[in-house]
This record gives C-alpha cells, structure tokens and sequence, in this order.
C-alpha cells in the first residue's frame, strides 16, 4: 500500500493533466499558421465571400498596451448567410471547466466573438456579436448575441455551420470597451457583459479543447488582459482520477 501512495503521488505531480490558469497580456505574443509556428494559431476559414486572408496581428490597443488585432475585413461564407470569417487559437493548453475573462473594443460594427472547446475548425463553440443590421443579408441580422455550436464533422463545414443555443438582441458600441466573461462548467455555458449575465446554455458535444477569438467582416478589433482561471481543479476526485489513469498508462 506505501508503494501504491507513493506512486500515486508521483504521478500527481509528474503526469499533470489540467493546464492550470493563464494570464496573457499579449506582449510577447507569437502568432502563426500552423500548429508549433506560435503560441497563437490563425484558422481563416473556406470559400468565404471576402477570401481575405486575415490580418492578425499585436498592436497597441486604447484598452491597455499590447493586444491581439485583426484588421482585415474577411467574411462569408459565399452566400452570406452564416457570419464566419477568422480564428487565432491559443495553442499551448487547453481547458475543461473554466473562467474566462477579456477585455474587447471594436472600432467596426461587424462580429466579433470567443471560441472554446476549441478541437479544431469543424468542432468548437462560440460566442458571436455583432451590431450591423444589414450582415448578413441572407441570414440573421444585428444587433445580436449568439452562444453556438458548430455542427461537427458531419456538417460543420457546410450550411448552417452552427447550431444557435442561445441568443439576444443586444451587442455591443462601437469604439466602447465591454469586458467579457465566459463559465464553462460541464455542459452548462454562462456569458456575462460587463458582469451582466446575457446569455445561458447547455450543451454535450465538446468536453476540452482550445480557447480563442472570432471576427467577421470586423476590421477593427482589439482583445485584452486575457485571464483564464481553471476551476476543474478544484474537484480533487476529478484530478486523482484522471492522474490515476494517466499512471496506469506508464
């Protein structure tokens, strides 16, 4: 039984399978193109209406320093129905239950939004805002707020691309600082503005993955003093099951 403890306690601390909390205030930021190229990933997205490409990039914000921008005007898809248009995921962690916090401002009306669950292009959520009333001229118009899912491998890359989970009328003011906040927890998604609840949802699909932000048609965006608080290990069960597994693997 000694023997087993000890183990056990080895692997807590030697086989780490929560990434912990993060704090990015983007001043040594890298972006890239692919996964390993940076410590942020751009995903723009196929045929789209404006192929763009994106335009990612840190540069100083009116919010505080150094902060993630995108500049191009990329949208789609082709019919203009669906607003999409361009990903940077952070590539190093991932979470499972989690806080996350960031301060945005947009100098366009068009969207702008936070991916998580983040497993790659076809299989993530999102929160989506915009305030144009004429995007998209086929589809949903703004002003709006969207919690979604994206429909996966079997119809995440092809019309409706989402499936809506939440939704208001409200967005956000043009060249007006909002601080956003998401909790995951489970299945369950709560998105407050300005520490205003706005928007609440439950959903299966996507357990872990990758966080990130979103933009459409939006060429004038600035994300800050991004804060992740990882809250799934806080459940001590969780983590010594996980890290039991991981041992049992070695």
């Amino acid at each position: 039984m000694k023997f087993i403890l000890t183990v056990l306690s080895f692997a807590l601390i030697a086989f780490p399978v929560l990434s912990g909390d993060l704090m990015v205030t983007f001043d040594d930021a890298t972006i890239g193109q692919g996964p390993g190229d940076g410590d942020w990933v751009v995903y723009d997205e196929d045929d789209l209406g404006d192929p763009g490409p994106s335009s990612w990039e840190v540069l100083d914000s009116p919010i505080d320093g150094p902060a993630m921008s995108q500049s191009s005007n990329i949208w789609g898809d082709a019919t203009d129905t669906v607003a999409i248009g361009s990903f940077v995921v952070y590539d190093l962690e991932e979470w499972t239950d989690f806080i996350l916090e960031v301060d945005v401002v947009a100098n366009d009306n068009d969207g702008m939004g936070l991916v998580w669950r983040w497993e790659d292009i076809n299989n993530h959520y999102r929160y989506i805002t915009m305030i144009d009333p004429g995007n998209s001229p086929n589809g949903r118009r703004g002003p709006y707020r969207l919690l979604e899912r994206r429909l996966g491998d079997d119809g995440g890359d092809e019309l409706p691309f989402y499936e809506t989970l939440d939704e208001s009328d409200e967005s956000y003011v043009q060249g007006q600082p909002q601080n956003w906040r998401l909790e995951a927890t489970g299945n369950s998604f709560s998105f407050y503005v300005d520490d205003k609840l706005t928007l609440e949802a439950t959903d299966n699909a996507y357990e872990t993955g990758k966080v990130g932000f979103l933009v459409y048609a939006q060429s004038g965006i600035f994300f800050d003093n991004l804060v992740i608080t990882d809250t799934w290990a806080v459940d001590a069960n969780r983590k010594l099951a996980s890290s039991w597994g991981h041992m049992k693997n070695y």
